[in-house]
């Protein structure tokens, strides 16, 4: 894994302030955070063996997350920064939705992260994966990633928060993960249609630029595109306490199982699984579940994995 890491503060509202306005809130922690930290410690929940790749600060913070991920079992290669240790601020409604502010720090130093994913690829092989997000920078990524091709590894990208990525830049993604905004993005040309008709217009725009595309639709599942042909994945409806780190949740266990060694097919109901898992539950990298807990639930609604 490759990203950022992040000293996250929640806060709990009735819901998300409008520009100018004061709401009075209803409670507060703070906690690990940070998309790339969250992907890792989901993906080793689900019982991958991880290491995760980003930057922190030379400050309790950024002391605070490695103890995390070493808690996890995650091989922690955090470089450390001049920069201090992210920041994200997370607004949570009680509708479950969210608004986050971010403070990148140590994650905006691309250098201190490229040295030290080259350590950590040193080692990729043809049965590896490389799971990264836009949260860091985008050359530190399109190294990594560079590397990881190299060495036979299959390279994994969440395009989020979206910015346009040209096709040489695609060119070294095996599987595209982004959510319906982040489709419509980077899709980068004129979609018809309005809804589910758009995205799946966008969707295949991108399939045409990356060989496989997973498309996460929140409450109406999952949209694969994979040699030549697109299906639809249906969600496991619950109610949402925070969907805070659910797309993060998602992308980690989706890695589990294709390092697994599972095909998109059951690897999709599975990350599906967790993600409902974990908008049941407050928090970010704290809210994604366990292995047992997501094969419970998969056994529960006939799904296998």
């Amino acid at each position: 894994m490759l990203g950022s890491a992040n000293h996250d503060t929640s806060v709990s509202m009735p819901r998300i302030p409008g520009p100018g306005e004061t709401i009075l809130a209803t409670g507060a922690a703070s906690g690990p955070g940070g998309k790339g930290l969250n992907q890792a410690v989901a993906a080793a929940r689900s019982g991958a063996s991880t290491t995760f790749v980003g930057a922190v600060g030379d400050d309790e913070a950024g002391e605070r997350l490695r103890g995390v991920l070493i808690e996890e079992g995650v091989r922690a290669g955090l470089s450390v920064s001049e920069r201090p240790t992210g920041t994200a601020f997370v607004m949570v409604a009680d509708d479950g939705e969210n608004a986050i502010v971010v403070v990148a720090g140590a994650n905006g130093d691309g250098a201190a992260i490229t040295a030290e994913a080259a350590s950590a690829l040193a080692s990729a092989g043809s049965g590896d994966l490389v799971l990264a997000q836009l949260e860091v920078p985008l050359d530190a990524v399109l190294s990594a990633f560079r590397s990881a091709k190299e060495r036979g590894a299959t390279t994994v990208l969440n395009a989020a928060p979206s910015r346009p990525l040209s096709d040489d830049q695609l060119a070294l993604v095996d599987v595209l993960i982004v959510n319906q905004h982040e489709c419509l993005d980077l899709a980068g040309a004129p979609v018809e249609g309005v809804g589910g008709a758009a995205v799946a217009d966008a969707a295949r725009l991108l399939a045409a630029r990356v060989g496989t595309v997973v498309v996460t639709l929140g409450s109406e599942g999952a949209l694969v595109l994979s040699a030549g042909e697109a299906t639809r994945i249906p969600a496991f409806p619950v109610t949402a306490v925070d969907t805070t780190a659910a797309g993060d949740t998602f992308c980690g266990a989706l890695v589990s199982r294709l390092a697994a060694g599972d095909p998109l097919a059951a690897a999709v109901p599975f990350a599906s699984a967790a993600a409902a898992l974990c908008v049941q539950r407050s928090g970010a990298a704290a809210s994604a579940p366990r292995l047992d807990e997501i094969m419970e639930l998969l056994e529960s609604r006939a799904w296998s994995a």
